[in-house]
């Protein structure tokens, strides 16, 4: 079978990532199918291929969000799939789902702009609060108030670009748990450690952009109500492939987020399960 692999120019930044990619390719080869990696292009060669694999940004306003509704509409095999990107890319719509089905989660209320019910919430959750934009991404647009000055200016500047902003009881923890989930089944576990200073992967330390450092746990040593409870926050979204955030409290998990296109760098998220390769080709061509 012939594999169409969408990424964007950004996807080269990161050695790691343009690494994986490389076994992405390989691996595809060395099961007897095709692996092409095509920007924008692939819109007019979607017929060249039986699947399709997006390693961009994905988002219902981007190129990827196209290429995934064309390619569904043509019958292709597509991860992701585009009600994934849909839904990921909208905490609010994600936080119903997760919400709807009793999957554990930090104490969150949405917050639609009316400021007189603000220090009500803010009372209700307790400081510091996690604000998040619906549409969030590797930490971007979330930030955490630690008073009632700041959650105002907070909700104020989010609100500008959204009709709801996310608002979150703060859980201090030194990592939080990514687990990737490919159809229903666990494919990598790892720890996202928080750089020192910080408390997300990616923060600013000292007026400078700084990651913490992505520790592997193969999935069979990871804790089994963990990958229970990224199951169960998975299938409120679909079956396609996923990573799930997750903080851990004592033997306690909560949900965070459930992400589509999960970050996959070599060395990093492959670093103990090296058969995700594999099982993501498999699933492309099965």
């Amino acid at each position: 079978m012939r594999i169409g692999c969408f990424v964007e120019t950004y996807n080269f930044k990161y050695k790691e990532e343009v690494e994986a990619l490389k076994i992405f390719q390989a691996t595809a080869e060395s099961m007897g199918h095709g692996f092409e990696v095509l920007g924008k292009e692939i819109v007019n060669r979607l017929d060249d291929f039986d699947s399709v694999f997006i390693r961009a940004t994905t988002d219902p306003l981007l190129t990827s969000y196209v290429v995934s509704r064309i390619a569904e509409e043509r019958g292709k095999k597509v991860i992701d799939d585009s009600e994934s990107i849909r839904i990921c890319s909208d905490k609010v719509a994600l936080y119903h789902r997760l919400k709807k089905h009793d999957v554990p989660m930090p104490k969150t209320l949405l917050f639609y702009g009316d400021f007189e019910k603000l220090y009500s919430i803010a009372e209700e959750l307790g400081y510091p609060i996690v604000v998040k934009a619906p549409n969030s991404r590797f930490s971007l647009m979330v930030e955490k108030a630690r008073n009632f000055e700041e959650l105002v200016l907070v909700t104020r500047r989010f609100l500008r670009r959204s009709k709801a902003v996310i608002l979150q009881s703060f859980i201090p923890s030194k990592f939080d748990w990514r687990v990737g989930v490919l159809e229903g089944e666990v494919i990598y576990t790892c720890k996202y450690l928080f750089p020192k200073g910080g408390w997300r992967i990616r923060d600013i330390v000292n007026n400078r952009v700084v990651w913490g450092e992505v520790k592997a746990v193969s999935r069979e040593n990871a804790p089994s109500k963990l990958k229970k409870i990224a199951l169960k926050a998975t299938k409120c979204v679909g079956n396609g492939l996923y990573g799930v955030d997750v903080k851990q409290v004592g033997e306690e998990f909560y949900v965070i987020e459930v992400n589509d296109n999960p970050t996959i760098m070599h060395g990093m998220e492959d670093a103990k399960d090296r058969d995700i390769y594999e099982r993501i080709i498999a699933a492309l061509t099965s």
